[in-house]
């Protein structure tokens, strides 16, 4: 990769991590994934501001059919009792309503969650009440009966199922206590019941549909500041490599190069020592290609592009069994895994590495298969010391994202990662993809 390849992929990085810091951003104290741990742990996320933003704003509008719907019966059932009273609760209601457009288009904070369902419900039964409509004895309105069921609808916008649970039984009560009281002296008792009752169900569907929204949002949140967090992790890993690829370059190729030119130097200046001084020379820069070499096939595995999958695994099982000093053993039913053999090579590559630094194993067995007609299997089993049951999220609370980056990639693909002790002792990770 060229320097300007790799100062746009980090600038597009930055671009990334910077629209998700700027989509999670809400007024509230945020849970931040740059304490050594992976976000989603220890706490329940909150509900962002940014939806908490847009349903407030649909509540607020939404009020505005409750409005409508106050014109309406005003003008088609004029009240029986205090008509003026009437209309200037009406108009309360409407200034209430104009107040929650301001304070949900603004940018002004909007009152606390509370406010907004007491002041419907206040307002709402003082008008039932000053108007007659609880005590309507045609039973000729339609708002008594209906204009409750906006309360916890309203409420469910605020993604709190505890407060529209509050808020559904409030308006209920509110509803039967007020009707039954307008109507002591012509009760119907089994209308206002079934009316009770009804209102009540609906308040238990918009508490399940709040809840429902807020877990989905909070999810959406998780997932957000996870990918922030696993960018971060990514970065660094980058850092992290191309300064390990820097060091080796530096003390070990670099070195021989400039040791070789300390030779010719030599053998410039002294003729009587040409031969010698050339021969050091020839085996510094023997040595600095050969790591050179080292390197640029640890970047890019040529013997995966020119061998295929089979030869590159059988590579580096045994370069693994050298540097582990294990026993390695290469099982391949099949010879390609198609569009999965290079996630399989680096899968593989990032699996025996582990054998090689934790294991303490003296036999490796590495098998690739057919799991099924559609799938390919990759299996790595060794009888080392074994790895405890939470050792992924361990090692991802320490920053390092090795295996949890090639389980995201081959569930990304569809395909599944499964990691488990054997019963004699070792381990045997398993990872099978589809097949295009």
């Amino acid at each position: 990769m060229s320097g300007a390849d790799q100062i746009r992929e980090v600038f597009w990085k930055h671009m990334a991590r910077s629209r998700l810091e700027d989509e999670m951003t809400t007024p509230n104290a945020l849970p931040t994934a740059h304490e050594g741990r992976p976000p989603g742990h220890g706490g329940e996320a909150e509900v962002p501001a940014l939806h908490l933003r847009r349903s407030f704003r649909w509540q607020a509008l939404l009020r505005i059919a409750v409005v409508i719907a106050f014109a309406v019966d005003l003008a088609v059932f004029p009240p029986s009792e205090q008509l003026p009273l009437s209309v200037v609760l009406a108009a309360v209601y409407g200034l209430w309503t104009v107040a929650t457009l301001w304070a949900a288009f603004g940018p002004h904070q909007p009152f606390p969650n509370w406010v907004y369902p007491l002041a419907d419900l206040t307002l709402l039964t003082a008008l039932m009440a000053v108007s007659g409509n609880f005590s309507d004895p045609n039973w000729s309105s339609p708002l008594s009966a209906d204009i409750f069921l906006f309360i916890p609808v309203l409420a469910s916008f605020q993604m709190e199922p505890i407060l529209t649970a509050a808020s559904g039984v409030l308006a209920a009560a509110s509803y039967a206590i007020g009707t039954s009281l307008g109507h002591m002296q012509q009760p119907y008792w089994h209308f206002i019941f079934v009316h009770t009752l009804f209102i009540l169900v609906v308040c238990a569907g918009c508490v399940l549909l709040s809840d429902v929204q807020q877990h989905r949002v909070r999810s959406i949140r998780e997932l957000a500041e996870h990918r922030l967090w696993l960018l971060d992790r990514i970065m660094a890993a980058e850092e992290r490599e191309q300064r390990k690829i820097a060091e080796v370059l530096h003390d070990g190729a670099l070195q021989n190069v400039l040791a070789a030119r300390h030779f010719i130097d030599e053998a410039a200046c002294g003729p009587e020592d040409v031969t010698d001084s050339l021969q050091r020379a020839d085996e510094a820069l023997t040595a600095a290609s050969r790591q050179l070499r080292s390197s640029v096939r640890t970047l890019h595995p040529e013997v995966l592009v020119s061998g295929g999958l089979v030869p590159a695994l059988e590579h580096l099982t045994q370069q693994a069994s050298e540097r582990g000093r294990f026993h390695a053993e290469v099982h391949a039913a099949i010879t390609t895994a198609g569009s999965a053999d290079r996630p399989l090579y680096w899968l593989a590559r990032e699996l025996l590495e582990n054998v090689v630094k934790h294991a303490q194993a003296k036999n490796v067995t590495v098998t690739l298969q057919k799991n099924n007609s559609a799938s390919v299997r990759l299996s790595i089993q060794d009888d080392g010391i074994g790895i405890p049951p939470d050792a992924m999220t361990r090692s991802l609370s320490s920053g390092h994202i090795g295996i949890a980056s090639h389980r995201a990639r081959v569930e990304g693909m569809g395909g599944t990662f499964t990691l488990h002790a054997n019963s004699s002792g070792g381990t045997t990770v398993e990872a099978v993809l589809p097949l295009e």
